[in-house]
C-alpha cells in the first residue's frame, strides 16, 4: 500500500508535454530525416527495398495497457498484442513511434535493441539518462533513422515490463544486391519467418511487490507455444530470423528436426557462414540462419529449449512442406523423430554468437588502453539499524544508504567493481548539470564513493578505441552473465574461462595476460551488441567510440528484482537547443531509488 501511495505521489509530480513532437527537428543534419518523401507510403512500410528510392516516413502508434488473456493470464500489451506490432522498414527509412502509456501507476520507456541511434542519442529509451519516463496517461514520440540493416527488436527498458509482454520485432531490410549472403537463400520472407521468442510468467512482474524473484513457467514463439508454422517448398532455401526477447537469464537452444542451419548474421552484423545442428541465443541476442528444404515432403518440429532460469521449458514451431497435412505431426508431438542419415553431418553441434567470425577482415592494434571491469556476486554486510530512510533534501546523510533490495537478497547482489548502478536524479544526456555530482563515480575510481550505489560513468574522449576487459571473477557465484551494449556494436576479441575452474581475480587475469595466455582475435572478431561473460571467465570487447551520446553497458538480468548492474559510457556530444526545447520535461520526477538515496 505504501508503495502504491508513493507511485501516485511520483506520478502527481511529473510534468510532461504529453503531445511533444520532434517531427520538425533534424538531429541527423541530413535533408532526408523526418521528410515525407513518398506520397503513397503504406502505413507498415514493408516493401521490397530498392536503389535510388527516397526513404519513407513510417509512423506507428503504440497504446500500452494491461489485459487478461483468454487463458486467464495477465499481460501488458501493445495495441492489444503481445508481442507488439512488428516494425518492418527499409534502410534509411524514418521510424516514428508514438507511445501512449495506459498502465496505471507505471512509468516506462521503450528501448530499440541494437539500433545505433546515429544522430539521435536521445531516442535510446533509457529513463533519466536519455529521456524522462513516460508517465501514466502520457504520450512520448520516438523518431530515428533506420541507419543499418539487420534483425533488431524493441522492448520496454524495465525487465518487468518486457517480461509482462512489451516487446516486438524490428526488421530493417536493404536492397537485395547489398545483402552479403543473398546467394545462399532463395527467400527472405521476414514478415513470416521471424521467430521472436519470449518467456511467460504466472503473474505480472510489474505487480509483484513481495520481492520474490519469479521464474518463467513457459516459452512462446511469436506469442504461441506450438502453433507457429513455417511453410517451405522442396529444393528452396529460406532465411529465418531468430530473436531471444527474454529479459531474464534464459539462454535458448534452437534446432530444426532433420535440417541443418547456416548462420549468416549475429546481432544484425554479417558473419562468415557456419553450419550448425543447433544455435544458442542469449537474452537480447539475434541470429539469422539459412535453412534448405532438403526433403520432398513432411513436417518437422522447430524446437526451442531453455536453460538457466528457463531450465526445463520448451516451445515448438513447425516447418511444413507444401501440401503436407500436419495433423499427424500434432498427434505425434515434438521429439518423435531421429536425425535422418540423408542430412550431412559435417556441421558443428551447437553454435553461439561469440564463436562466429566477422566477414570484415581487419588488423586491429595491440596497443589499446584496457579498462578492467570486475563482475561478481557479493554479500553486503547489513543490519536493520543500517537502514536510513531519510530524504536527502531533509538533512545531510550521516551514514551510508542501504537500498531495501539489499536486505531482501539472501544470495547477495551482483556488482561491477563492487558498485551497483544508480540512475541519475536528472536527465544526464540532456541536462547533465542538473545531476548531483556526489552520486557520480568514475569507472576505476568507484571506491572514492562510499555508497553502495553510484552513477558509474566511463568517459571516453577524442573518439578513442578502448578495450573493456570484463571478468566474471566467480568468487560469489557460479553464474554466467549476459551484457547488452546500447548504441554500438563491439568487437568481441576474446572469451574464455579459467583452466582449473577456480575463481579468477584481477591480478591473476593480468598475470595471464602479461604471459600471453589470453589470446585475442585481432583479425576478424564478431561485431556484437549482446554477449555473454562466462562463469569464472572473461570476455574482452573493443569499442570504437566514434559517436557521441550516453550509452548503457548493462547486465539487465543481473539487476532483476535487485539492484541495477551497469555502467554509463559517456562520449561527448552537443544536443541542439531546438531538440532540448521540444523534448518532454521531467518536472518534479525522480527515480524511486534516488528519492531515498
Amino acid at each position: 500500500m505504501k508503495l502504491l501511495v508513493l507511485c501516485l505521489i511520483v506520478i502527481a509530480n511529473v510534468s510532461y508535454n504529453s503531445k511533444a513532437s520532434i517531427e520538425s527537428i533534424d538531429p541527423g543534419n541530413t535533408n532526408i530525416f523526418l521528410t515525407d518523401t513518398t506520397k503513397s507510403a503504406d502505413k507498415s512500410c514493408y516493401r521490397p527495398c530498392k536503389f535510388n528510392v527516397k526513404p519513407r516516413r513510417c509512423q506507428y502508434h503504440f497504446k500500452i495497457e494491461p489485459t487478461v488473456g483468454d487463458d486467464g493470464r495477465p499481460a501488458l500489451v501493445i495495441n492489444d498484442m503481445t508481442p507488439g506490432p512488428p516494425i518492418h522498414v527499409c534502410v534509411n527509412d524514418i521510424v516514428i513511434v508514438k507511445v501512449h502509456n495506459k498502465v496505471p501507476g507505471q512509468d516506462m520507456t521503450i528501448h530499440w535493441h541494437g539500433v545505433e541511434q546515429k544522430g539521435t542519442p536521445y531516442m535510446d529509451g533509457v529513463p533519466m539518462v536519455t529521456q524522462c519516463p513516460i508517465g501514466f496517461g502520457s504520450t512520448y514520440e520516438y523518431a530515428f533513422i533506420a541507419s543499418s540493416p539487420g534483425t533488431f527488436f524493441y522492448h520496454a527498458d524495465a525487465v518487468a515490463h518486457q517480461s509482462d509482454g512489451l516487446y516486438g520485432s524490428l526488421i530493417v531490410d536493404q536492397p537485395q544486391p547489398l545483402e552479403p549472403h543473398s546467394s545462399l537463400y532463395d527467400y527472405d520472407r521476414s514478415n513470416e519467418h521471424t521467430l521472436i521468442i519470449a518467456a511467460r510468467f504466472s503473474e505480472l512482474l510489474s505487480g509483484n511487490l513481495d520481492g520474490n524473484q519469479l521464474k518463467p513457467d513457459s516459452l512462446v514463439i511469436n506469442g504461441e507455444e506450438k502453433s507457429v508454422k513455417i511453410f517451405v517448398i522442396p529444393g528452396y532455401t529460406y532465411r529465418l530470423r531468430l530473436i531471444n526477447a527474454i529479459a531474464v537469464e534464459c539462454p535458448l537452444v534452437v534446432d530444426i528436426e532433420h535440417h541443418q542451419m547456416i548462420v549468416i548474421a549475429s546481432d544484425s552484423k554479417p558473419v562468415k557462414p557456419m553450419s550448425a545442428d543447433k544455435v544458442m541465443l542469449y537474452p537480447g541476442e539475434r541470429m539469422d540462419v539459412v535453412v534448405e528444404a532438403v526433403h520432398k515432403s513432411g513436417g518437422y518440429w522447430v524446437n526451442v529449449r531453455g536453460s538457466n532460469e528457463c531450465e526445463g521449458l520448451a516451445a515448438h514451431g513447425m516447418l511444413l512442406y507444401s501440401g503436407f497435412n500436419y495433423t499427424s505431426l500434432l498427434e505425434q508431438g515434438p521429439g518423435g523423430k531421429t536425425l535422418n542419415s540423408d542430412v550431412p553431418s559435417n556441421a558443428q553441434k551447437t553454435i553461439s554468437g561469440q564463436r562466429l567470425l566477422s566477414l570484415q577482415e581487419e588488423n586491429l592494434s595491440k596497443d589499446v588502453k584496457s579498462i578492467y571491469l570486475a563482475v561478481d556476486r557479493h554479500m553486503i554486510p547489513f543490519n536493520d539499524k543500517d537502514n536510513d530512510y531519510r530524504y536527502l533534501s531533509d538533512v545531510t546523510p550521516k551514514k551510508n544508504f542501504y537500498p531495501a533490495a539489499v536486505s531482501l537478497q539472501d544470495r547477495g547482489v551482483i556488482q561491477i567493481n563492487n558498485k551497483n548502478f544508480l540512475y541519475p536524479n536528472g536527465l544526464y544526456l540532456i541536462k547533465p548539470h542538473s545531476v548531483r555530482p556526489d552520486i557520480i563515480c568514475n569507472v576505476g575510481d568507484e571506491m572514492m564513493n562510499k555508497q553502495l550505489q553510484c552513477l558509474q560513468v566511463l568517459k571516453i574522449t577524442d573518439k578513442k578505441v578502448v578495450e573493456l576487459v570484463i571478468v566474471n571473477e566467480g568468487f560469489g557465484s557460479n553464474d554466467s552473465y549476459t551484457f547488452n551494449m546500447h548504441g554500438y556494436s563491439m568487437r568481441v576479441v576474446a572469451t574464455g574461462q579459467s583452466k582449473d575452474g577456480k575463481p579468477i581475480s584481477k591480478s591473476e587475469f593480468q598475470l595471464l595476460d602479461k604471459r600471453g595466455k589470453i589470446e585475442r582475435n585481432l583479425r576478424n572478431p564478431p561485431m556484437k551488441d549482446t554477449f555473454i561473460v562466462p562463469n569464472k571467465g572473461y570476455t574482452i570487447v573493443r569499442l570504437n567510440a566514434d559517436r557521441g551520446g550516453n550509452w548503457m553497458l548493462e547486465c539487465r538480468s543481473c539487476g532483476f528484482s535487485s539492484l541495477p548492474v551497469a555502467i554509463l559510457i559517456d562520449v561527448p556530444v552537443a544536443i541542439p537547443k531546438a531538440v532540448v526545447d521540444v523534448l518532454p520535461k521531467c518536472g518534479g520526477y525522480k527515480p524511486a531509488d534516488v528519492l531515498l538515496n
